[in-house]
């Protein structure tokens, strides 16, 4: 699991948002999971709204577990108003790189997932397109 080649993708997220998805991170014992919603063109996600879900993971300390009922609803929301999940958020109680089990996830989440270090506030983006997982660049607009 790891990154090679070039980043083909880049993450825009408004700067509010994406600083108050790293506060909440820093400040929580548990993994912290969040959704972010708007368009995708040519390599590039574009973030309109970040969602918070709970975390309902046997162990919220060390894995995270999205209620199915708020994905559901995020997307539900997001595809009546033209827009498209476009970036997954967790944070991990370690440095900001995918896990053995967030790697099995982005086989089925072929987005960007931003991870977050809730001890240091660090933060990494990265997505798996053809079995290579690659970091994304993530950028504050």
């Amino acid at each position: 699991m790891s990154s090679t080649g070039p980043s083909v993708a880049k993450v825009l997220v408004k700067k509010y948002q994406l600083a108050k998805v790293v506060e909440e991170s820093t400040k929580s014992r548990f993994e912290k999971i969040f959704v972010g919603v708007g368009h995708r063109r040519n390599g590039l996600y574009f973030v309109e709204d970040v969602y918070e879900c709970p975390n309902i993971a046997d162990n919220p300390v060390v894995y995270f577990k999205a209620d199915p009922l708020c994905i559901y609803s995020v997307y539900s929301n997001a595809e009546s108003t033209g827009r498209e999940i476009v970036l997954l958020v967790h944070s991990h109680p370690a440095p900001p790189y995918p896990s053995r089990d967030d790697y099995e996830g982005m086989k089925y989440w072929a987005l960007p997932w931003l991870i977050i270090s809730s001890p240091t506030g660090e933060y990494k983006a990265w997505i798996l397109e053809k079995g290579v997982l690659r970091e994304v660049v993530v950028e504050g607009v």
